[in-house]
């Protein structure tokens, strides 16, 4: 049974400093164990302080206020374990990439992308093309998702591809000659300005080597880019090794999207990745057996209608 003491005290501490995302050598916060032994109550309190520290730490960012700038449990790990290490990566674009069985790898063995990831994808595309015909995807990686919107027959396609290997890739298999294929080669950050208002009933993103900041900024770019109605999905990898981060993180990203004028639901589905689909890869980056589908369908914009969107996935068991 909880005490009153013990919310006080978790309220006190919380004020007064102390980090809510501090990890023992067990990879375990305070969340984990208040999680772990049914205290509900200390829960809430610590998911509620944690969601405002992050969600002021996003605005910091996107005003491009330095000094207010700290680091996010989303992008940061103090451990020295490689499987701890950040997963953002400045040098990527510049260093070469290789396809390697079913696997996309970085020079240092770690995977860019995996075919595991398959009936994910499979599942993402579904959500946004559900009666949606003008697709975006930023990251084309090993063209998983993009094969698989294209069996839905979209009105047009567009691929945002940052990386020079992958895209010799994509153009020695005939995606740049695709009649209803657009591919924009570049970061996204300096290419989604090309992409035209209204003009997407669809978007996924899953980029690589970018981080929690980067997936906040593109954000910014849906009400723009995404007519009324239309629905946006993300790969959702973010915090993939502690679950009580991965649920701040995707509250985070809730919040985030709510205030873009977005309806967002995380459509739970189970996933078992099997320990020799890592095999030959440096580090693991999912390590649930879950996962939960973004399903973010953009309401109205200023007067211009509002259409809902549909497709919230029932949970299902992928493997």
């Amino acid at each position: 049974m909880l005490s009153c003491s013990s919310t006080l005290y978790t309220k006190f501490f919380l004020t007064n400093g102390a980090p809510w995302n501090a990890v023992c050598k067990k990879n375990m916060c305070a969340g984990n164990y208040a999680s772990d032994g049914g205290h509900q109550e200390v829960v809430n309190i610590i998911v509620d302080h944690a969601t405002k520290c992050e969600m002021l730490l996003s605005q910091a960012i996107l005003n491009n206020d330095k000094k207010n700038i700290v680091p996010s449990v989303v992008d940061t790990k103090e451990e020295t374990d490689v499987s701890a290490q950040k997963c953002t990566k400045d040098e990527y674009l510049s260093r070469s990439v290789r396809y390697e069985g079913d696997n996309l790898l970085d020079g240092d063995n770690d995977a860019v992308m995996m075919e595991w990831e398959r009936p994910l994808m499979a599942e993402h595309a579904k959500i946004i093309c559900q009666g949606k015909k003008r697709v975006l995807n930023v990251g084309f990686g090993m063209g998983i998702i993009d094969s698989i919107l294209q069996t839905h027959e979209p009105t047009h396609h567009t691929i945002i591809e940052a990386h020079p290997d992958v895209y010799a890739k994509m153009k020695k298999d005939g995606w740049c000659d695709k009649p209803n294929v657009t591919v924009l080669f570049g970061r996204w950050q300096d290419v989604i300005g090309k992409v035209t208002a209204n003009s997407l009933d669809g978007a996924f993103f899953d980029t690589y080597a970018e981080n929690h900041t980067d997936l906040t900024e593109f954000h910014q770019h849906l009400p723009r880019i995404l007519a009324p109605g239309g629905v946006y999905s993300f790969f959702n990898g973010l915090c993939p090794d502690n679950i009580f981060f991965h649920g701040v993180a995707c509250q985070v990203i809730k919040l985030e999207l709510e205030s873009l004028d977005f309806e967002v639901e995380f459509a739970g589905c189970e996933i078992q990745v099997k320990d020799e689909a890592w095999e030959g890869v440096r580090r693991k980056y999912w390590h649930f057996d879950f996962y939960y589908i973004p399903i973010c369908v953009l309401k109205s914009r200023g007067g211009e209608g509002e259409e809902e969107g549909q497709g919230a996935g029932k949970k299902q068991r992928i493997e």
